[in-house]
């Protein structure tokens, strides 16, 4: 009975020392961040406007609006601004209220129509703002730059992330004689919903210039370590 509780005794022991020799082994890792950046040229480009009319008559507003909108699209289209490319959106009803001093007066209603315009040339972006700014629309906003190799440039900047990650790893390490071993994790700070470039509005013969930019990823990986002679 002594001996064989001597040997459980001495198997239990012989866990726990193997036990806390691999989560030594395991414990000596290096955390690090890498960032990947990859520039480009925006070929897309978009903006937003907004029809009004003001009327007493929701009807008679109605059509006014239909009437200026297809002004806006048939400009548009003229121009070779794909139909598909032009959105009509919401309509909103607000009533139109006027102050004289401290009187308030309602004079009627507000109809206000949002049109968006995507484009996929930078000469047709300038040739569209010009040719709204024509017909007398200037309630324009949401200037956007953005690119349509969003996605694939995300990918390739993810992977000079890793490459970044590696690196610095490996210039740490070497600094105390380690080597790494083997990737434990790897976590991914980023995401694909790249931010496009925003752009102040501009008045009609003025210069465009969209610039670059740039789709960044972030990513954290866990390395474990090993002795440099190993």
């Amino acid at each position: 009975m002594r001996i064989l509780f001597l040997f459980l005794l001495v198997l239990v022991t012989g866990n726990v020392i193997a036990k806390e020799h691999y989560n030594g082994q395991y414990n000596r890792v290096i955390e690090v961040f890498g960032e990947g950046n990859v520039p480009s040229v925006p070929d897309r480009f978009s903006f937003s406007l907004s029809i009004e009319q003001k009327g007493c008559v929701a009807s008679e507003l109605n059509k006014a609006i239909v009437e200026k909108t297809n002004s806006v699209i048939l400009a548009l289209i003229n121009i070779g601004v794909d139909k598909k490319s032009i959105q009509s959106l919401q309509v909103q009803f607000s009533p139109w209220v006027e102050y004289n001093g401290n009187i308030r007066e309602q004079k009627g209603f507000i109809l206000t129509r949002k049109v968006k315009v995507t484009l996929k040339t930078l000469t047709q972006y300038e040739q569209s703002i010009d040719a709204v700014l024509s017909l007398g629309v200037n309630n324009i906003n949401e200037f956007i730059f953005s690119d349509s190799q969003a996605d694939a440039n995300y990918q390739e900047a993810l992977k000079h992330a890793l490459l970044n990650a590696k690196k610095r790893a490996i210039d740490m390490v070497n600094v105390l004689d380690l080597k790494i071993a083997s990737v434990i994790s790897i976590s991914e700070l980023s995401n694909a919903n790249v931010t496009p470039m925003a752009m102040r509005q501009l008045q009609a013969s003025e210069s465009y210039h969209p610039g670059k930019m740039s789709t960044q990823a972030r990513v954290n990986v866990i390395f474990s370590l090993k002795d440099s002679y190993n």
